[in-house]
């Protein structure tokens, strides 16, 4: 069976997982350059989507995304898989 859904969590996966910090609280977040070209060879074959459980820096993971041309949820990381459960057949998504 083919996959239909591909699953990604930003932090981690996308970024280094470092966080840059001010006295203003979290700026910045540190991505691959390439992840983009990747990411657009796959698009025509599976549905791509992204979840972040980071809600301090959900609106700097939401910009990089978006600048991808794609769509990211704020998904906390203990209900991440009851999430999927309800919003995809598990038989045919990749997280």
């Amino acid at each position: 069976m083919r996959p239909e859904n591909f699953i990604i969590d930003v932090d981690g996966v996308l970024t280094t997982g470092q966080f840059y910090y001010s006295d203003k609280g979290k700026i910045l977040k540190v991505f691959g350059k390439d992840d983009a070209d990747a990411l657009n060879l796959l698009k025509d074959k599976i549905n791509i989507y992204f979840v972040s459980g980071d809600k301090r820096g959900f609106d700097i993971s939401k910009r990089r995304v978006k600048d991808m041309g794609f769509e990211i949820s704020l998904v906390s990381t203990v209900k991440r898989i009851e999430w999927i459960k309800q919003n995809y057949n598990q038989s045919k998504t990749i997280y």
